[in-house]
């Protein structure tokens, strides 16, 4: 395979300055745009390490060893300054997952920030999203243990990374798929008010009618597990936290073959 260069710019900044960096292997300057874009994101929520590191070695492995010959912008880390202060929220105390205009609430159980919108994080991903116009966006997030499809043009998505994976790789996911009823959601498990992926899927629609693929990926928080429990235990994000500062590298080493796996899937997607 031949290597691919890969592209670094920033988007935007954070609450406190800092880059929010795409990295493409394309030239996101160049004055035509390719077709069929991939958007890959990690690190939306800032103490969800994972997501940045599965980003980050997908990079290295496939994006930038050739492997990936479609055109693909990753986003590794979305949330920078909570990434740095180990934080779920930006550096205003925001749920950046809660920041979106669908179906955003003001009184959310998650801090949803003064109005839609109101973060530059949020502004910066919005902006660039509506420019590069990606058909496909995938987000890494901590760990409902799910392939979640926001919106019908997100099924086949949802099922290709599924497919992807070898039936043990499966075993700590479901397929959840979203719906809703004009325009109410129908799914009230999977009803989060101004989330990124409820606003992607739902509320963003570009010229010609085309709405991206989207999934919301989320990482077991047990790797080991022969089935995916339902409901999830109540300590769950607990258990995965200790897990974490145990051990993070045994973490990634178990579900980082299927997370690649998923992720090139929709690379290679078509739309």
């Amino acid at each position: 395979m031949i290597a691919n260069r890969i592209c670094q710019h920033s988007i935007g900044q954070s609450v406190q300055g800092r880059d929010v960096v795409a990295e493409s292997n394309f030239d996101p300057a160049a004055p035509i745009r390719p077709a069929n874009i991939t958007l890959i994101i990690g690190g939306l929520h800032g103490d969800e390490k994972a997501t940045v590191a599965l980003v980050a070695t997908f990079r290295e492995q496939w994006v930038a060893a050739g492997e990936i010959k479609s055109p693909v912008v990753m986003i590794p880390v979305a949330n920078p300054d909570g990434f740095v202060a180990n934080s779920r929220y930006n550096a205003n105390r925001v749920d950046l997952n809660r920041n979106c205009d669908s179906a955003w609430q003001p009184d959310s159980i998650e801090p949803s920030g003064p109005y839609p919108w109101s973060e530059p994080e949020s502004r910066a991903i919005r902006d660039f999203i509506v420019t590069f116009q990606p058909a496909k966006i995938v987000s890494l997030h901590w760990a409902l243990a799910e392939i979640d499809a926001d919106g019908p043009q997100s099924t086949g998505l949802a099922h290709r990374m599924w497919n992807a994976m070898t039936p043990e790789q499966r075993a700590p996911y479901r397929i959840r798929i979203a719906a809703r009823e004009e325009g109410q959601p129908s799914d009230p498990e999977g009803f989060c008010p101004g989330s990124f992926g409820q606003w992607c899927g739902y509320g963003l629609q570009f010229a010609g009618g085309l709405r991206p693929a989207m999934i919301t990926l989320e990482l077991p928080y047990d790797p080991q597990t022969e089935s995916r429990p339902h409901p999830l235990p109540d300590d769950h994000l607990d258990d995965l936290h200790a897990r974490w500062h145990e051990n993070p590298k045994a973490y990634l080493q178990a579900v980082e073959p299927g997370v690649h796996k998923m992720l090139a899937a929709a690379c290679h997607y078509p739309r």
